[in-house]
């Protein structure tokens, strides 16, 4: 809901391998069986240039933050499982109040046998002001079991907002289930579902927004070589919201995954998007690309993973719009006792369909980065820097940038990685 169109070549690589042989991945790390849980307690204060990223009250404040985040961790032979938990309260000290934060996920991933595999998620946010979108939340890199993807060490809860979530309060709830069969030794299904709600309190004199998406998807792929997959994929995507309109997508890609380098994979998908739009008076049908890629590589400190996507439908809580996004997650690890996290993204947003009143618009785009270093002080106690940044641009003037940096102090309960 998370970041420049995209045109992926997706290159067959040379190689032999006897039949029955698995694709390669080399960006999975070794499975080891055990688990891991903690509890983070984080103090910090610091500036924030437009922390309400507003027009009319947009000028800057100190403030102080405190935050929890929990995680637990468990790898065994065939599953894995990681959950997550983070609330935090940002104070300001001057004329701003204060804004709460709140994100709750868990996934698992479980190999069933040789050829069935199942894998769910599931999702509940809360933020004011779009502050999820300046946080990165580090999590243990596990992976997932035979043929599942690795997901990359950094939780931004930020995804699941768009451009219009800064103005206000939004609340989301997603949940995802879905399975992978093997139909030989080259050949495997994948059908997944799930459905997520938002629903949008305004600020700035805007009106309230919610609504409703359910996506259901099925795709087959053939290993080529050892390196290559390939393979087709069916999306279809209904949006309901709280009013009259709906938005309908069905999108059929061809999809496709590379071994590029040793640790270094490449997948992508790309297609076209039908939309049938109603929006309780008129009818709309629109035809566009749709189109994803992801970059990821593993080092011996270091795990990244980019991404750019084109959509010709996605919802925000203005209406559907076309979007077009990029991003890229990153986490190195200096030295035993040092380590960085970087997020980056940015969302372009065209061609809506409001269903909010008080808010119509052409165009938006929206960046944001968010960046941490951290030093480990003592056995349980770390210290560090949070960085980020916010730029919304629209038609007509902009609110100023809002930049924020604030030290923190950061204290561990459970294990100690």
């Amino acid at each position: 809901m998370s970041a420049l169109v995209i045109v992926a070549t997706l290159a067959a690589q040379a190689g032999t391998a006897a039949a029955s042989a698995p694709p390669v991945d080399s960006t999975a790390p070794v499975r080891t069986a055990g688990q891991s849980t903690y509890v983070d307690i984080e103090g910090g204060v610091g500036y924030s240039t437009n922390p309400q990223l507003s027009f009319v009250d947009d000028e800057g404040s100190g403030f102080g933050r405190i935050s929890l985040h929990a995680v637990h961790s468990r790898v065994s032979t065939r599953s894995t499982t990681v959950l997550s938990g983070y609330v935090d309260n940002v104070s300001y000290f001057t004329g701003h109040g204060s804004q709460q934060s709140v994100d709750l996920s868990a996934r698992h991933d479980t190999a069933l046998s040789e050829k069935v595999r199942l894998f769910g998620d599931v999702d509940a946010s809360y933020q004011e002001g779009g502050q999820l979108g300046t946080r990165i939340l580090g999590v243990p890199l596990v992976p997932p079991p035979p043929g599942g993807d690795v997901t990359p060490p950094i939780l931004f809860p930020g995804g699941g907002g768009d451009f219009l979530s800064v103005t206000g309060r939004t609340y989301r709830l997603a949940g995802h289930v879905g399975g992978s069969f093997a139909l030989s030794p080259r050949d495997s299904l994948t059908l997944t579902s799930g459905a997520e709600r938002v629903v949008f309190h305004g600020g700035g004199g805007l009106n309230d927004s919610s609504y409703t998406t359910v996506p259901i998807s099925i795709g087959y792929d053939r290993q080529l070589t050892p390196r290559t997959t390939v393979g087709a994929r069916l999306v279809a995507q209904d949006t309901e919201y709280d009013g009259p309109a709906s938005v309908r997508v069905i999108t059929p890609q061809v999809t496709g995954r590379v071994l590029l380098a040793e640790r270094v994979t490449l997948s992508g998908a790309l297609g076209a998007s039908f939309s049938r739009i109603d929006d309780g008076l008129v009818i709309r049908h629109s035809t566009g690309l749709s189109a994803q890629a992801n970059l990821c590589g593993q080092g011996e400190r270091d795990f990244y993973c980019a991404r750019v996507s084109a959509d010709q439908q996605t919802a925000t809580v203005a209406g559907p719009a076309k979007l077009i996004s990029a991003g890229i997650d990153y986490s190195r690890q200096l030295d035993a006792n040092q380590s960085i996290q970087a997020s980056l993204g940015a969302e372009r947003y065209s061609t809506p369909i409001s269903v909010i009143s008080g808010r119509t618009f052409s165009r938006s785009s929206y960046y944001r980065a968010a960046g941490a270093y951290t030093r480990r002080i003592g056995q349980r106690l770390f210290g560090g820097v949070n960085l980020a940044a916010r730029k919304l641009a629209q038609n007509g003037p902009d609110p100023k940038t809002d930049l924020n940096a604030s030290v923190f102090i950061r204290y561990r309960l459970g294990d100690v990685q």
